[in-house]
């Protein structure tokens, strides 16, 4: 008899591969209970509602982000400094596994609207916190460092620099689905990138 628990483990194992193998679109509560040899309703015990599944499976990687992020922003160096070891970090961490980065940005898209059930908006209140810390932690070291006066301007340009990488990580994601490689090397881009963000003393 499985332990409490292994269900739930054995179905958000199932999800991520779906996501993986087939794409978001294909994430349903009837593909994932076949997957895993259970009921549907089995499926939506542990997961009433397609909101807590996408949750469960996006929150240890954003999570996981928000530490990779963290980690890499030190209290001694300047802000130049601290912006290239965040988005070098980030860069790293995304581009290391590009399934986890469409399981993290893409599916919690699929067939979501958050307006009609209230669903998806009480989901990412939960999942916000470790974005929210990783901004805050980028933001004190941007304000240390005199780039921004104010704090509302430091967690806006901190998100925004977040933002910046997501995009371009999402070229590097569609360009390996594609099997199309871009032009230019990934680490030319994220260099790129960081240039723009932190631009040379006159």
């Amino acid at each position: 008899m499985p332990k409490r628990g292994e269900t739930a483990a054995r179905i958000l194992a199932a999800a991520k591969e779906i996501v993986r193998s087939t794409g978001p679109d294909s994430l349903t509560f009837d593909a994932v209970a076949a997957r895993v040899g259970v009921s549907k309703q089995a499926v939506l015990y542990w997961y009433p509602n397609k909101a807590r599944l996408i949750e469960a499976l996006v929150r240890p990687a954003l999570e996981a982000e928000s530490a990779a992020g963290m980690a890499a922003i030190r209290a001694d160096v300047t802000a130049a400094e601290a912006i290239r070891a965040y988005i070098s970090a980030l860069a790293v961490f995304h581009t290391a596994d590009l399934d986890r980065f469409r399981l993290m940005y893409v599916t919690p898209q699929i067939g979501q609207r958050s307006g009609r059930n209230g669903q998806m908006l009480t989901t990412l209140g939960r999942i916000h916190p470790a974005t929210t810390e990783m901004y805050d932690t980028l933001a004190a070291c941007l304000m240390k460092n005199g780039r921004y006066e104010r704090l509302v301007d430091a967690r806006r340009a901190a998100a925004a620099m977040h933002t910046a990488l997501l995009g371009l990580i999402l070229r590097m994601a569609m360009a390996d689905a594609l099997n199309a490689p871009l032009r230019l090397r990934d680490d030319a881009l994220v260099d790129a990138l960081v240039d723009v963000m932190t631009p040379k003393a006159a």
